[in-house]
């Protein structure tokens, strides 16, 4: 039902000017309300037209005479989604300080929002503005709890649950915002924030785990493209656990104590692992591959700034060894935004099809459609659940990949159950402990 709004009234759902006796007495008229291209005003319209047609009311001098017509609707400028998520952009949290580490620290203070954040935030909100153009185009105050999850439900059949919610949730936070700042009360929404307790549903949490053709079939096929850090990128998320980002951060500390030192180059992390012989094979061939470009580079290094630098680059355990055909030479660069997601996309769907060899007949990488579906975040999960196959605990593998054990114990909980190994380890501990007497009584 609309809501009322003083000095309009509804008919079909549709808003007329409604004067009182005395502004009828007073010489005005009534009138539909509508825009010059004769679209009717949408309730947020109205509600600011009435609100300055008031004001106008307070500041008139004395009234009309009888028979003068009504004046035209006052012209009344709206704030929109579209001005509000600009507004946003431009505030001190989207701020992006030169100074690697001053980032750093406001990122962690919560003083601004992380670069990925601003990826994030700008892309589900360029959905909305794609999706929904009149939406996007909208008064703030227009908007209502039922218009917002209209578009949630919309969003859900066209681009799926995690879109969806993802785009609300962002437009959510903008809201909240913008409120703060004054630019807007949510009268339609009795002063809520319309985004909000919509009960957007969940999705699915995303577990998968790469078995051991999988990964092997990965690293192959990255070795024959000669795309050797992605072949070391995956192993190093198999042996590690850690984010794709935070191992492109890494840099190599060399070994203590039979452990692999990592820091994380940007939050000075450490990581430390037991070498695996595997993982030391791939480490050492890499300083192989990269010996003579870092010879090269610190001899025309000019100031020690410089060198130092250039150390700094080539201690990171990933950079890009693609050969860059302007300078017709590998640069060795650290990978930047989406580079490497792509170049690890490539890999993965050349593994699906397989590589022939140059007969047409055998192949060199054998197909494995399995990995469809597999993403590089996936590693993480496979670490864990690798861990766990070799009978790590769940503290144990929350040491390695950084995991909190909430999260390890959800990845796992997807296995523990379907996964033979574990199962049939589990029966063997139980029947140990049976046979063994254990005990079901505690003493105190």
């Amino acid at each position: 039902m609309p809501i009322n709004i003083k000095h309009v009234s509804w008919r079909d759902g549709r808003p007329r000017f409604q004067p009182s006796k005395t502004l009828r007495e007073a010489g005005y008229t009534g009138k539909d309300l509508r825009h010059e291209d004769g679209r009717w005003f949408s309730r947020g319209e109205a509600l600011d037209w009435s609100d300055a047609f008031s004001k106008q009311l307070v500041k008139a001098k004395p009234k009309a005479a009888p028979g003068v017509p009504a004046p035209a609707p006052a012209k009344v400028q709206f704030y929109s989604v579209g001005q509000l998520f600009e507004d946003w952009y431009k505030s001190a949290k989207f701020e992006q300080p030169e100074d690697e580490a001053e980032l750093q620290r406001q990122v962690a203070a919560g003083i601004i929002y992380a670069p990925k954040t601003i990826r994030d935030y700008q892309q589900k909100a360029r959905v909305i503005a794609d999706f929904d153009p009149t939406l996007y185009a909208s008064p703030v105050d227009a908007l209502s709890q039922p218009v917002l999850y209209g578009l949630y439900e919309q969003l859900v059949k066209a681009r799926g649950i995690s879109t969806a919610r993802g785009a609300v949730a962002t437009l959510s936070v903008a809201l909240g915002w913008g409120k703060r700042r004054g630019k807007f009360t949510f009268r339609e929404n009795l002063g809520v924030n319309p985004a909000q307790d919509l009960q957007m549903a969940t999705p699915p949490p995303r577990i998968r785990f790469g078995t051991r053709t999988e990964i092997e079939t990965l690293i192959a096929v990255a070795d024959h493209l000669q795309w050797f850090e992605v072949g070391d990128m995956t192993l190093l998320g198999v042996w590690t656990g850690q984010r794709q980002r935070d191992r492109l951060d890494m840099e190599d500390r060399g070994l203590v104590n039979g452990r692999r030192i990592f820091r994380q180059s940007k939050t000075g992390a450490i990581v430390a692992v037991r070498e695996a012989p595997e993982l030391e094979r791939r480490l050492a061939a890499s300083q192989e591959r990269r010996r003579a470009a870092r010879a090269e580079a610190l001899l025309g290094a000019q100031t020690p700034e410089e060198r130092a630098a250039i150390e700094r680059r080539f201690a990171r355990v990933i950079l890009n060894e693609r050969f860059d055909k302007r300078f017709n030479k590998c640069l060795w660069q650290t990978y930047q935004g989406q580079v490497y997601s792509h170049r690890f996309a490539e890999v993965r769907d050349y593994a699906v099809k397989g590589i022939r060899h140059e007969n047409g007949v055998d192949w060199i990488v054998k197909p494995c459609p399995s990995l469809a579906d597999f993403l590089e975040p996936d590693l993480r999960d496979t670490a864990v659940t690798w861990l766990a196959l070799a009978g790590s605990t769940v503290p144990e593998i929350c040491a390695i990949t950084g995991h909190s054990l909430a999260s390890a114990t959800r990845v796992l909980r997807h296995y523990l159950a379907v996964h033979p190994e574990m199962a049939d380890s589990a029966i063997r501990k139980m029947v140990e402990w049976y046979d063994a007497g254990g005990e079901t009584e505690i003493g105190l």
